[in-house]
């Protein structure tokens, strides 16, 4: 077993046992600094992650 395997198995109970700061916010952060995968992120959170895309608008001149 891997260290990233390791982390992956606790990450699972952490956020099975609802930990304070191991919510769905804190593994998106993993998967977008590349510490996490998607995959492993859905079976951690048991649902499938999506990418946030930043809405920025163009001023209106």
């Amino acid at each position: 077993m891997t260290i990233y395997e390791m982390f992956v198995q606790m990450w699972e109970l952490d956020y099975q046992m609802k930990l304070v700061g191991f919510d769905k916010a804190y593994f998106q952060e993993r998967v977008r600094q590349g510490q996490l995968t998607a995959d492993d992120y859905k079976k951690i959170v048991g649902e499938a992650y999506v990418a946030q895309t930043t809405n920025q608008t163009q001023p209106t001149a």
